[in-house]
């Protein structure tokens, strides 16, 4: 009896310890495989320092409209156990419209000193928006040893639109000096893209009339795509019958591409007996990519041989601002002549001539109050965690305005209206955000007046008011150089299609490839700014110079190479 109950006690306490080990040996309630027989061995879950990546098609490191893009990472398990039931957890917190994304990846199993690479797709939709994205990851693991979450921000840009133009064309012919029948003759025309966006799947039909042919077979022309700015020039060999009987030969270019409705068709109407050259159209350089295009900006001729350094800075950084529309919220009238173009070509100087790296580099046009604050502060942030190493370029051309009461001095965004200044932006706000940043270096440029004055129209100028504005002092290691003097007004210089501070300020790049002070430029600024404004504009503008305590001494000095 005894041994009988010794038995019983056995088997009882063996089917008891099988029992309380049944799920460290068997299956858990989240039906994954235990982590742990005895003792556990959990995983340890954790994102490889330097791995997180955003890469994108066109190496702009933003999701833009219509672009796939991508961020990855390495997950490597440093634990005992396997990582069971892996998902990547994704959401984005700032709710940017029109981003495209799974909020779960299932990822499987990661075994113990394993890593595994992780791949999230983003994809930017037509209908994004202009912003900051800010996606949130984690990883998951069934058993709850998955990761904490990491951030990572993300600048978005909304849909740019191409638009493809016929913007020159001329008629040629090696055998005759006029346009004759049975002669043949060359037309070229220039298509450019003349778009914010990439242009894609280009083609270019040419209609002719009948009994016109063309020998170059080229009717139909194709390009896969045009980049902003971008040029690319077709030739037609064409050639009339005996048969032509009109006086006049109409020709379409028909212009196609990727969305079908940013392209315009270009009507070219010649006459016969025409005076024709021998000389084709010449495009000068190599293509063009520019982010801003100004029709007709190619006539000055600082837009054109601009000097380039063989390196550039990484720790310098620019601000480009170019206010020219103002028509929503005033009129036409006080529009900016030129403040596009001299943004434009000012940012290109920028990156060749002065070593700005293009990823540091802030453009905007026809921005608004959000648009400048926002990035104002985007770029002081930067710079303040560069520190004493970081060197910043901040270039204005727009309208600037007085407070009438307190004098104090306004840049104005596009979207307001300077009878109502609380929008606008305070020059010395600018001044102290970029003087406490602690950068080793601070120039700014300013092609705006603060009279109440402008290039086409002043704001004031109808009722004939002119308001000396306020002193505003600057601090940090600065140097201001402004296209005038008190109550005078910023001229342009229409026969440049500049600014007429602006175009000087190219010039002496442009003349010095870049080699030249500080001290320099302000001596060659204040004389053929002052001279060139009496001549042409007949009325005065004396660009200054305004520095800090810190750099009094030493400013002049100052170079870009």
């Amino acid at each position: 009896m005894k041994k009988l109950i010794l038995l019983l006690t056995v088997v009882i306490i063996g089917f008891g310890y099988v029992y309380g080990q049944k799920t460290a040996s068997g299956v858990s309630e989240t039906k994954y495989i235990s982590i742990t027989k005895d003792p556990p061995k959990p995983p340890y879950l954790e994102i490889v320092n330097n791995s997180m990546a955003f890469s994108d098609t066109d190496g702009n490191n933003k999701i833009d409209a219509n672009e796939p893009t991508t961020i990855r990472f390495e997950l490597k398990n440093t634990g005992m156990g396997a990582g069971l039931g892996l998902k990547a957890i994704v959401s984005e917190t700032n709710n940017i419209t029109g981003l495209s994304f799974s909020k779960e990846t299932t990822l499987g199993t990661l075994d113990p000193g394993k890593t595994l690479s992780v791949e999230i797709p983003i994809t930017g939709r037509m209908d994004l928006t202009t912003s900051k994205a800010s996606f949130s990851i984690k990883i998951n693991e069934a058993n709850g040893f998955g990761t904490d979450p990491f951030v990572m921000e993300i600048p978005t840009h909304e849909f740019q639109s191409p638009k493809l133009v016929i913007v020159d064309y001329k008629v040629s012919s090696q055998q005759t000096s006029n346009l004759e029948k049975k002669k043949p003759f060359d037309l070229e025309v220039l298509l450019q893209n003349t778009g914010q966006g990439k242009a894609s799947e280009i083609n270019a039909i040419l209609a002719m009339p009948q009994n016109v042919f063309c020998l170059s077979g080229n009717e139909t022309f194709q390009k896969s795509s045009l980049e902003p700015g971008e040029t690319v020039l077709i030739s037609y060999n064409l050639v009339t019958n005996n048969e032509y009987t009109s006086s006049t030969l109409p020709f379409t270019v028909k212009l196609k591409e990727k969305y079908g409705k940013f392209a315009e068709d270009k009507p070219v109407i010649l006459t016969m007996n025409q005076p024709i050259s021998d000389n084709k159209l010449i495009v000068q350089g190599t293509e063009q990519k520019q982010k801003e295009i100004v029709i007709g900006s190619l006539s000055s001729t600082v837009d054109k041989n601009i000097p380039v350094v063989s390196s550039k800075n990484v720790n310098r950084y620019a601000i480009v601002i170019g206010n020219e529309n103002y028509s929503n919220t005033l009129n036409a009238e006080v529009n900016v002549d030129y403040a596009r173009n001299d943004a434009t070509v000012f940012r290109s100087y920028a990156i060749s001539a002065m070593g700005v790296p293009e990823q540091n580099m802030i453009f905007l046009t026809d921005a608004s109050a959000g648009t400048m604050r926002k990035e104002i502060d985007r770029v002081a942030g930067i710079i303040s965690r560069v520190g004493n190493d970081a060197e910043l370029i901040f270039y204005y051309a727009g309208h600037g305005y007085p407070d009438e009461t307190t004098q104090v001095p306004y840049l104005i965004p596009v979207d307001v209206d300077a009878t109502n200044l609380q929008a606008a932006v305070k020059l010395a706000e600018i001044y102290n955000k970029f003087g406490e940043t602690g950068a080793k270096s601070i120039t700014v440029f300013l092609d705006a007046c603060f009279s109440g004055g402008g290039r086409n129209q002043g704001l004031l100028a109808a009722r004939g008011v002119k308001i000396k504005p306020k002193f505003e002092a600057v601090s940090g290691n600065m140097v201001v150089f402004s296209a005038t003097s008190g109550e005078q007004v910023a001229l342009p210089n229409r026969q440049q299609k500049h600014g007429m501070f602006t175009y000087f300020l190219l010039k002496k790049m442009q003349e010095t490839n870049g080699q030249f002070t500080l001290g320099q430029l302000a001596d060659y600024l204040k004389q053929n700014v002052g001279i060139e404004s009496l001549r042409t504009n007949s009325k005065p503008q004396d660009p200054e110079v305004q520095v800090s305590p810190a750099v009094e001494n030493t400013w002049r000095e100052w170079r870009f190479q």
